[in-house]
């Protein structure tokens, strides 16, 4: 099911120092994998979609099947499942998938000042909480298609949770879109003492195992794992191939694969048997 609560789970998380993975998909297999994943541990998860996978997965202005699918998935799943959107465009955008009934939406507008980025962001968030919705927020870059990466500046981190009026905020520590990565912990340990909610990391798939463990005691509650999906669909897909598999079978041993890497970062998380 999705979760009717998100903000008040995402505060539960935090009390409780467990993080959700959230998982980037792009087909109905990996959306089966991940939830599957979620129903074998006993866990909370969450199932986000990137504006690059809804455009390729539709045809025209729509936001296409994709998220229909995963609430479609979500509705047969005896766990919490929440609909998060990755790296909302704008305003726009955001509401678009609020009304298409997402659990969450991300705004990212790291390329606006500050003042700017914090207004932007209180609209949002007020279109967010009318569908009893969660926001995250963005301080800082992460690489990858956002180019250069800029840290989190703590100084900022207090403002635009008080005035953007945020349910959490994904900030720049170390980790990178599509890289192996080490935290700064110090870093984020100044950063979670201006914040004092809860905290997103990105680019998951690469953070050293230990400082994951250590971030969400600092108040991590979200970890984006993209990549980490993809190259396990790519390696079954791969092991299928070589076997000489129908499309079944390729289909079959790439959400295997999918599922094994979603398990193992619900359990890495602390999630599992938080359902």
């Amino acid at each position: 099911m999705l979760h009717p609560q998100p903000r008040a789970f995402l505060q539960y998380a935090y009390e409780q120092h467990f993080a959700m993975p959230a998982f980037n998909v792009c087909n109905l297999e990996m959306v089966k994998a991940v939830v599957e994943a979620a129903i074998i541990e006993k866990a909370p998860v969450i199932v986000q979609t990137y504006p690059g996978d809804l455009e390729h997965a539709g045809f025209g202005s729509g936001l296409g099947p994709l998220p229909e699918i995963i609430k479609f998935v979500a509705a047969e799943a005896p766990v919490p499942v929440f609909l998060h959107l990755d790296h909302g465009p704008s305003f726009e955008f955001d509401l678009r998938c609020l009304k298409a009934g997402y659990n969450s939406v991300m705004y990212d507008g790291h390329e606006l000042p500050l003042d700017e980025l914090i207004a932007e962001t209180a609209a949002v968030a007020r279109a967010a909480h009318a569908y009893n919705a969660a926001i995250e927020s963005e301080l800082g870059t992460f690489g990858g298609h956002q180019g250069s990466q800029e840290f989190t500046n703590p100084a900022d981190v207090k403002a635009i949770f008080e005035r953007g009026h945020i349910d959490m905020l994904a900030v720049s520590v170390g980790s990178e879109h599509g890289h192996a990565s080490r935290l700064k912990l110090d870093l984020l340990r100044e950063i979670a003492e201006q914040a004092k909610g809860p905290l997103v990391v990105h680019g998951g798939s690469g953070v050293h195992e230990d400082d994951a463990r250590a971030a969400i005691q600092l108040g991590v509650v979200k970890i984006n794992i993209g990549n980490a999906l993809s190259r396990a669909w790519a390696q079954g897909s791969r092991e299928a191939l070589e076997a000489g598999e129908d499309h079944y079978g390729i289909l079959k041993q790439a959400q295997k694969r999918v599922r094994e890497v979603a398990q193992h970062r619900l359990r890495l998380f602390g999630a599992a048997g938080r359902a």
